[in-house]
C-alpha cells in the first residue's frame, strides 16, 4: 500500500464544499471499498484521500487571492506561498511557470553537454556494463567491476571528478542526455506537471510511468476549456 496523486479534471465549481462532493463524485467509481464491481473490472484505486499536492500548481499572477483558487492539506497552519496552490480553474492557474523554465535549462544543459563532451572519447552508456552483470550466469563479471569499469571511462571519469559537473549533467549523462536535442527537452518540459496518475472529464483513470504518458497528460491539460477545475488529490492505495 502506498500513497500517490492524481490529478482530477472537474467541470465548474464553486469551492468549499461544493468542489469536495465534484470530487468525491469523480473518485467514487475507483473506491476500493465500493460493494459493486468498478466500472473497469479492476479492484479499485483508492481506499481514502484528500486534496494535497505540496501545492505544485503555479497560480497565475493577479489570482493570488482568488477564492476559486484549491487550498488544503495536512499541514493547515504551515505556511503557503501564494503563488503556489493545489489547484483551481484552468484560467488561474500558471501551467507554464515551471515547465518553461525547465525546458530553458534543458536546453542550455544539453548544449553545455554537447561541448564538454566532445572533448573526451565517446563513452558507453551505465546499463551496458549492468547487462553484463546480468548475462553473466557465472557471476564471473561483478557489479564492482561494471561500475569500476563504467567510471573509468574518461568522459565519465571527468564528469565524476567535478561535482558541478555531475549535478548539472547526472550520474549517466550518456544515456540520460539524448542525441537530439528537440527530443531531450521535449521530454523534460513533460516531466514537471504530470502526477501519477490523471482523471479526465470523461471519468477515466489513466496511470503510467512513461514518457508517452506524461507527453498525453500534458497535451490533454493544455488542451482542457479553461473553466475546467483542476485538483491535485493525495490517495491512499
Amino acid at each position: 500500500m502506498a500513497k500517490q496523486r492524481v490529478t482530477v479534471c472537474l467541470p465548474p465549481c464553486a469551492p468549499g464544499e461544493a468542489l469536495n462532493r465534484a470530487i468525491a463524485e469523480a473518485m467514487a467509481p475507483f473506491d476500493m471499498n465500493r460493494q459493486d464491481d468498478p466500472p473497469d473490472g479492476g479492484d479499485g484505486e483508492w481506499d481514502y484521500w484528500y486534496i494535497a499536492s505540496g501545492w505544485d500548481f503555479a497560480v497565475r499572477p493577479g489570482y493570488e487571492d482568488d477564492p476559486r483558487i484549491v487550498r488544503d492539506g495536512e499541514e493547515e497552519d504551515e505556511l503557503r506561498p501564494r503563488d503556489r496552490c493545489d489547484g483551481g480553474p484552468k484560467a488561474l492557474l500558471d501551467l507554464d511557470a515551471d515547465r518553461v523554465p525547465v525546458a530553458d535549462e534543458a536546453g542550455r544543459r544539453w548544449d553545455a553537454w554537447q561541448e564538454f563532451s566532445a572533448g573526451y572519447p565517446a563513452a558507453l552508456p551505465a546499463h551496458h556494463f549492468w547487462a553484463r552483470v546480468r548475462l553473466d550466469p557465472q557471476q564471473r563479471y561483478s557489479f564492482e567491476q561494471a561500475r569500476a569499469e563504467y567510471e573509468s571511462q574518461p568522459l565519465i571519469r571527468a564528469v565524476y571528478a567535478d561535482p558541478v559537473l555531475r549535478k548539472r549533467f547526472g550520474d549517466d549523462p550518456v544515456q540520460l542526455i539524448t542525441p537530439d536535442r528537440d527530443a531531450y527537452v521535449a521530454e523534460q518540459y513533460a516531466d514537471v506537471l504530470p502526477t501519477w496518475a490523471l482523471l479526465t472529464l470523461d471519468g477515466r483513470w489513466i496511470e503510467g510511468g512513461t514518457h508517452e504518458y506524461r507527453a498525453a497528460f500534458n497535451a490533454y491539460l493544455d488542451e482542457l476549456p479553461d473553466a475546467t477545475v483542476l485538483v491535485r488529490v493525495l490517495y491512499h492505495s
